[in-house]
């Protein structure tokens, strides 16, 4: 096994290359693990990095698959605000919609992200909430296929957000953030040694802002203590938590997507700021999560790695909905509000352990990955009652209150507009559904030669969603729902050509399964949708080792594509959504491109570009989606360019910086199937939409403990939209500014 001994000042690190675990020797006998990535903090290569997602101690140069990591160097650099703001840096993910702006659902080659493709420290964590940056030591994306590592997961690709951790030097930061609509942030970050074995670090963060829309504002709350305990030379345990709350306004945007007004501009009737909703609707969401992890080095070729997690979640909502275009007697144009209140809580456990080793079989040498995961969630979901009119909030009627119209306006008559009083509501129902899963998985890194290696790896996944249970309080009718089961192996192969360290080439075969809810038209439970990629691609490190060019190309194909059946199995014709059938396949091929590094110690580049085409295929001719058309939702295009160039001459510390985002042009609303598109005399159901891009400039000053970065965002205030399904259309943010102030400790 290779050695590495980096000397900074009076600090030795030694780190064991490849290794899932790295250690800081700060005494004669104590040597505690290293957290942050010094290979990559000082090149800015990510190829040079050891990712903490793959759960293995393969290099990134190793792993036969495209990685990507945003470090917080480059998340304050770019005064990120929003998750959204960090993944701009990696080609090929973007956001799929934002249902009414109360988080960004993002998505990658072709394939939708939920709560499975979402972690935080390597657990599953709730994606229903605009997570917290400024907490976050750096963001991994793992692209394609994850299912041998991480189960049921989306096909497109993991992000695992890693939060930061304590240190055993005393450093911190205090800072203040304001910019446009009145938003404003303060943080603090501290950290340091208890004793010499135990170090912590507490970050925290304050915002509260208006917003360029009309009534809309929001406050967030965020708390992250963490601590590590070092026991003995080669033991360690990390104990961390977080708690963010955030009460904000739901905003649903400027209205549905209809065939009659297709022809018209989004922005004709309304400007970016005008809001429909009402004065009083709220979302309230707390998220509250601890993680344990144990790390232990056996010896210098075996390691262990563990982690348990626990995460509560809560969201309280009460708004306007999908409002919806109509015309009444009189032909002219009015929207209808309909409501829905409703509260969730999601209780999520979680377990895994890890153990890597290395050995040799004759001339050949092994790195293996043993391991095992297993969680459990309970879901609880409440529906409410309005006394006033007899009705369950979520249905498709409309209400008024008191003569004030939450019900129907009329676009030209701000008389309608008015908002009321919030209405009387009390519960209605309860439904919980509870899920558990448990996984084995395991992996060998077979070094043929010094050249050629071998991956393969296979798992085995387990998932039950357990019967539901609920109860109707309005009749005391008990609502349920059978239970499923679903079990599946999840294989991985992949050979690596390394004719030298710093050039990598390729080959990967992944299989991913996704489980599917409903019955067939025979009720019988639905299988597992199978899904099939093939990937090749090169990561090359040049310039020193100071840059990194990595290129992929894959296919993804999922075999047993499923939709709500046409017809029963008596021939009726169906109009119950979980009764299904096999709808054909969909396949996503497409490539991607980045270049990221620091070619100069004072210059820092972030480049990448992607195309991705996204169809299905094979499809029954009754009722299955249009053959060959571009799946909604999903641009052909994305790119993206980051500079930032400090001086160390003439003006020492300033900083300049600029940044481009592209997102090419993609259909909103619904894809169309063979039925309804011949019911509509060949009419399509979507809307084309335009590409745009967002360009950003920065500049800032450091000067001793202090630093000043001030940011122009979508300096040409473009103009665009993001689309949730056919309804919940908002406007992207116009031109805006932003100042961060920073005082290190």
């Amino acid at each position: 096994m290779k050695k590495q001994i980096i000397s900074l000042g009076t600090l030795l690190i030694v780190s064991t290359i490849g290794a899932q675990m790295k250690f800081e020797q700060i005494s004669d006998t104590l040597r505690v693990q290293q957290i942050e990535d010094i290979n990559m903090h000082k090149t800015g290569n990510p190829n040079t990095a050891r990712p903490l997602s793959s759960k293995s101690n393969l290099s990134i140069m190793e792993n036969p698959q495209p990685i990507a990591i945003v470090t917080h160097e480059i998340i304050e650099q770019q005064q990120a605000k929003q998750l959204s703001d960090v993944l701009q840096n990696v080609n090929g993910l973007y956001i799929t919609s934002s249902r009414g702006n109360s988080q960004d659902s993002f998505g990658a080659r072709g394939f939708n992200f939920g709560n499975d493709n979402i972690f935080k420290n390597g657990a599953r964590v709730n994606s229903g909430v605009f997570p917290e940056v400024s907490g976050l030591e750096r963001v991994e994306v793992l692209k394609g296929g994850n299912a041998m590592l991480y189960g049921n997961v989306s096909a497109g690709g993991v992000v695992n957000l890693i939060t930061k951790k304590p240190r055993f030097n005393f450093g911190g930061s205090v800072g203040f953030s304001a910019g446009s609509w009145d938003s404003y942030k303060p943080t603090v970050d501290f950290y340091g040694p208890l004793s010499k074995s135990v170090a912590f670090r507490v970050n925290g963060a304050f915002e509260t802002a208006d917003s360029f829309r009309d009534v809309v504002k929001s406050q967030k709350y965020y708390f992250n203590p963490s601590f590590i305990f070092n026991i003995g030379e080669h033991s360690q345990l990390i104990v961390e938590a977080d708690y963010l709350k955030n009460d904000f306004t739901p905003d649903f945007g400027i209205g549905s997507i209809t065939n009659n007004d297709q022809s018209y501009s989004l922005n004709k009737f309304l400007p970016r700021n005008a809001f429909v909703g009402t004065d009083w609707q709220y979302q309230n969401v707390q998220q509250a999560t601890t993680g344990i992890t144990f790390n232990h080095q056996f010896n210098d070729f075996w390691t262990l790695n563990a982690v348990a997690s626990y995460q509560n979640y809560t969201k309280d909502y009460f708004s306007t909905e999908r409002v919806q275009w109509s015309y009444d007697a009189a032909n002219r144009l009015n929207w209808k509000r309909p409501l829905n209140k409703t509260y969730a809580e999601q209780n999520y456990t979680s377990l895994q352990i890890n153990v890597n080793g290395e050995f040799k079989t004759g001339n050949v040498n092994h790195k293996i990955l043993i391991g095992t995961d297993g969680d459990y969630a309970t879901d609880a979901s409440f529906t409410y009652f309005n006394p006033t009119n007899n009705k369950a909030f979520g249905t498709s009627y409309f209400y008024g209150t008191n003569g004030a119209s939450n019900g129907t306006i009329y676009l030209h008559d701000d008389s309608t507009w008015a908002s009321g009083a919030i209405p009387e509501s009390s519960t209605r129902s309860i439904l919980r559904i509870p899920t558990q899963r448990f996984g084995i998985y395991a992996q060998d890194f077979i070094e043929l030669t010094d050249k050629f290696k071998v991956l393969a790896g296979l798992r085995w996944s387990y998932i039950e969603n357990v019967a539901a249970e609920g109860q109707i309080f309005t009749n005391d009718k008990a609502p349920s729902s059978a239970g499923t089961s679903d079990q599946a192996l999840s294989p991985k192969a992949g050979l690596v050509y390394m004719p030298n360290d710093n050039l990598s080439i390729f080959g990967t075969y992944t299989n991913s399964f996704s489980a599917n809810t409903g019955r067939d038209v025979n009720n019988n439970a639905l299988k597992p949708s199978v899904i099939d990629q093939f990937e090749v691609g090169l990561k090359h490190n040049f310039w020193n080792k100071a840059v990194a060019l990595n290129l992929s190309v894959y296919q993804i194909e999922n075999r047993n594509f499923y939709q709500t059946a046409d017809f029963k199995a008596d021939g009726s014709v169906n109009s119950d959504s979980t009764i299904k059938d096999f709808a054909g396949k969909m396949r996503s091929r497409g490539v991607e491109l980045d270049i990221t590094g620091n070619p100069y110690p004072n210059l820092s580049i972030i480049a990448g570009a992607s195309y991705n085409h996204s169809v299905y295929l094979e499809t029954p001719d009754n009722f299955g989606y249009v053959e060959n058309q571009r799946l909604v939702r999903t641009p052909a295009t994305t790119a993206n360019a980051s500079v930032f160039y400090t001086f160390n001459q003439y003006v020492k510390g300033l900083q300049l910086g600029a940044s481009i985002y592209y997102v090419g042009d993609r259909l909103a609303g619904w894809n169309d199937t063979k039925a309804t598109l011949n019911t509509r005399n060949g009419v399509s159901r979507f809307l084309e939409v335009d590409d745009y891009f967002t360009t950003s400039l920065s500049a800032g000053y450091d000067w001793e403990k202090f630093s000043v970065m001030a940011k122009v965002g979508n300096l040409f205030d473009t103009v665009n939209y993001t689309y949730h399904e056919n309804y919940s259309v908002n406007p992207i943010t116009p031109r805006n500014y932003y100042l961060t102030l920073t005082y290190k400790l």
